[in-house]
């Protein structure tokens, strides 16, 4: 208990020093925690739809593994193949691309779907406002809707082609793009007859690899995924995008807490040589001294992890609110990594203080 005792009575000695340190080595963390819930928030909007979709499996052209920047075409035919395999309870057509959504002289990428709305499998899941479209009509996402200035209603171009809003999904924008939703028949016209995905629902008590295998088997010609491995490829191609990036904001936010730390480590260690001769002379040992310094780095570490992961969740519900296209999602995996990162940052930002102790001369004690 004496050792905690002497760590924090040293450390927070000067108030003013211990808590611009603390708030130093916090704001570093912030960084790190904030930028991970970006890149979180923004892998689960990514994989909204294919993740909330009631279909078990997706089938794609040979070699499309991702709905995010690639293509995929697959002839109509196709589809009656799916449905005639055993134990396959349905199957619908998705035409997919990307394009534009115009209003008032305002313009959002977004990714077009046309799907069957008699039965809805590949719409969207929820609606905010309105219903489903009819022909020359679309489905906009609401975020989406405000940025345009329009409404249930009002006229949107798509495809080149005027359409009437007939209503107003969620979950469908976010940092790059949104979403919207025509009926199949006005995407055929618009684009030709062939489907870029097929959504396959299994028989209840039917799991979704045997009937990923089975379609694998009867259509070589297809690349077939389950909904979990569609939604993990897609998740991956935008990480790989953003990897370095994050990587490198990551690693800059531990170079600033590493030198925080050890800054104040060295300050507090310094300006207390002459207490530190004292306790060496009364026959404290190193080891003794070494878990006062340690016990110091803990102290900061621990206080500014706690204030990095506060402040953390309190600045990515402000980014959210402030601009709904983007979700920050401070994930358990991310506050536990960032404090495993911050306590080994601690222990490498305590060896120059630690040095510094173990050369302390007991006379200094009686030097003044």
């Amino acid at each position: 208990m004496r050792r905690v005792s002497i760590a924090r009575n040293n450390l927070f000695q000067d108030r003013r020093r211990a808590s611009l340190s603390i708030l130093g080595v916090s704001a570093a963390f912030i960084l790190v925690l904030v930028l991970n819930g970006i890149f979180a928030g923004a892998m689960r909007q990514v994989t909204t739809y294919i993740r909330t979709s009631p279909a078990d499996v997706f089938v794609a052209q040979r070699g499309v593994t991702t709905m995010h920047m690639t293509a995929s075409s697959i002839a109509p035919s196709v589809l009656n193949k799916v449905r005639g395999i055993y134990e396959v309870a349905w199957a619908e057509g998705l035409r997919f691309t990307a394009s534009t959504v115009d209003a008032n002289n305002t313009n959002l990428l977004t990714y077009v779907l046309g799907y069957n709305t008699a039965t809805g499998q590949g719409g969207p899941r929820h609606f905010k406002a309105g219903r489903a479209p009819k022909n020359d009509e679309a489905v906009v996402d609401s975020v989406a809707a405000g940025e345009l200035g329009i409404g249930l209603g009002q006229m949107v171009t798509i495809l080149g082609k005027p359409f009437r809003v007939s209503g107003l999904s969620t979950d469908g924008t976010y940092i790059a793009n949104t979403t919207v939703f025509i009926t199949t028949a006005d995407f055929a016209k618009l684009r030709g007859p062939t489907f870029a995905y097929i959504l396959v629902g299994a028989e209840k008590g039917t799991s979704a690899s045997v009937i990923q295998q089975r379609i694998a088997n009867a259509i070589p010609e297809v690349s077939v995924m389950t909904r979990p491995e569609f939604a993990g490829h897609e998740s991956n191609v935008v990480k790989s995008m953003a990897a370095d990036v994050m990587a490198i904001i990551s690693s800059i936010g531990f170079l600033i807490a590493l030198a925080l730390i050890g800054l104040t480590l060295f300050t507090a260690t310094a300006s207390k040589e002459h207490e530190f001769g004292i306790i060496k002379a009364l026959g404290a040992s190193r080891g003794r001294l070494t878990m006062v310094v340690l016990t110091q780095a803990i102290w900061i570490v621990t206080l500014a992890i706690i204030l990095a992961i506060i402040l953390a969740i309190t600045i990515g519900a402000g980014i959210e609110a402030l601009t709904p296209n983007f979700a920050v999602d401070i994930e358990t995996r991310s506050v536990i990594t960032s404090a495993t990162s911050a306590f080994i940052v601690a222990a490498i930002a305590a060896i120059l203080p630690l040095r510094r102790v173990a050369r302390v001369d007991p006379a200094t004690a009686f030097r003044r």
